[in-house]
């Protein structure tokens, strides 16, 4: 029997680079910036023989109040959300009519998830849902986005002008 040894490394950029890519945000500015949150899309893209999927990262910078009054959804994807770091709660709903992409969200499916940082979530097309709010002081993730949905798959409602309607959730003790 053959027996070798092999020096742990620091994971970094340049010895990683042969063997895959570091998910991270990217060194480029952000896709998207703003008070609470960073999002650099493309950061890496899942390889298929079909349609390009691409990995995100996504800070959210700060705690914020737990009042939600925007929602979106994707109806030509779904979308998954992978804790790096943090703990945050993510708020989703559905449609009135699943069958209808012009159907607005049923207020009755409004739910809110608490996400401990040790599992993550794929939500299915159409689901509405907004930017996790972290529990923590931070939160980071890895999204996992069909490659241009930011660009033509991506609904925003505001439900203040939609229903006059803003969500307050509460953690339970």
């Amino acid at each position: 029997m053959i027996k070798i040894e092999i020096k742990v490394e620091s994971l970094n950029h340049k010895s990683f680079g042969p063997y895959g890519k570091i998910l991270g945000p990217s060194e480029n500015k952000p896709t998207f910036s703003g008070d609470e949150f960073d999002l650099w899309f493309g950061i890496d893209n899942v390889e298929s023989d079909k349609d390009i999927a691409q990995l995100c990262w996504f800070e959210v910078k700060k705690k914020r109040p737990f009042i939600c009054d925007k929602v979106e959804r994707h109806l030509k994807c779904s979308e998954t959300i992978i804790p790096m770091s943090g703990q945050s709660i993510i708020i989703v709903g559905l449609s009135k009519n699943d069958a209808d992409d012009t159907d607005s969200l049923d207020l009755k499916t409004i739910k809110a998830f608490y996400l401990g940082g040790s599992r993550g979530i794929n939500l299915k097309p159409g689901v509405w849902h907004w930017i996790p709010y972290p529990v923590s002081d931070e939160a980071h993730f890895v999204l996992i986005l069909r490659e241009g949905t930011d660009k033509d798959d991506l609904e925003i409602m505001d439900l203040n002008e939609e229903f006059d309607l803003s969500i307050k959730f509460v953690l339970e003790k």
